[in-house]
C-alpha cells in the first residue's frame, strides 16, 4: 500500500515544486539612475516591478548582451548585480547593468542631446540566466527585439 502511495506523491511534488516562467510579469520598467563613469562607460540602475506568481524566489543570475542600432553593435551590456524577486508577490526590485560603447564616434553623430533619440532605432541581442531559489535555472535568449518591446517580450 505505501509502494503506491509513493509515485502519486512524487508526481504532485514535482508539479507543485515547477516554476512556470509564462506567468511571470513585467509590469513596469523604469530607468533609475545613470552615473557615467568616463567617456564610453556607464553604471545604469534599472527599476522594476515584477509579479511573480512562481511559488520560488528569482534571481537574474547573469546577463549580457549588445544595444544595436542600424544592425551595427552600439554598446556592450553586463548585468553587475539582481535583486531578489520574493515568491508569490508582487515587488519592485533593482538591477545593475554597466553599459560600454563601442565606438565613441557613433556617440557624436548621433547627438549628444539623449532625450532626442528614438527607442524604436535601438536593438538588444542578448543572453541570460534566471535561477530559482529551489535549484533551477531557466536560460533565455532575445535576438533583435526592440528596446522598446524589452518588457513586453516578459
Amino acid at each position: 500500500m505505501k509502494r503506491l502511495l509513493v509515485f502519486p506523491i512524487l508526481v504532485l511534488l514535482l508539479f507543485t515544486s515547477c516554476t512556470n516562467f509564462r506567468n511571470i510579469e513585467i509590469r513596469s520598467v523604469k530607468l533609475n539612475e545613470v552615473k557615467l563613469i568616463s567617456t564610453s562607460r556607464a553604471m545604469v540602475d534599472v527599476e522594476f516591478t515584477i509579479n511573480n506568481t512562481a511559488n520560488t524566489n528569482l534571481v537574474l543570475q547573469s546577463a549580457d548582451g549588445f544595444l544595436t542600432k542600424n544592425g551595427l553593435n552600439f554598446a556592450q551590456i553586463t548585468l553587475i548585480e539582481s535583486d531578489t524577486i520574493a515568491a508569490s508577490a508582487q515587488s519592485t526590485n533593482r538591477a545593475r547593468f554597466q553599459i560600454e560603447l563601442l565606438d565613441p564616434m557613433s556617440l557624436f553623430s548621433m547627438g549628444l542631446n539623449i532625450k532626442s533619440w528614438k527607442m524604436s532605432d535601438f536593438e538588444i541581442n542578448a543572453r541570460g540566466v534566471i535561477r530559482t531559489s529551489k535549484g533551477g535555472r531557466k536560460a533565455f535568449k532575445l535576438k533583435n527585439m526592440p528596446l522598446e518591446n524589452l518588457t513586453k517580450r516578459f
